[in-house]
């Protein structure tokens, strides 16, 4: 079986919160099955940015929605979009 790399867009709570501290919420957020491959920040306006976050997870039925709800939940993200989703054998453009 193959895997996924989606790829969500997250704002934080608030522009005082540090990229790094964001991601490990992030990461706290999401299951076992779940992996963080990479992220980049992105610079928005007055000190507010976007993380988008690269993450690989199985290619089952549903795991996507799983993925989105769990980033969702967690504690310093305001808003999560999702950007893209692709197999593990394609390319998703950085």
């Amino acid at each position: 079986m193959g895997s996924y790399l989606v790829r969500v867009k997250v704002m934080p709570s608030g522009p005082e919160v540090p990229a790094d501290k964001l991601l490990e919420s992030v990461k706290g957020a999401l299951t076992s099955e779940m992996t963080i491959k990479g992220s980049k920040e992105d610079p928005i306006a007055f000190g507010l940015y976007a993380l988008m976050i690269d993450i690989i997870a199985p290619e089952e039925e549903g795991m996507v929605d799983k993925v989105e709800q769990a980033v969702a939940k967690a504690p310093l993200v305001t808003q999560s979009d999702l950007m893209g989703v692709s197999r593990m054998s394609s390319r998703l453009k950085v």
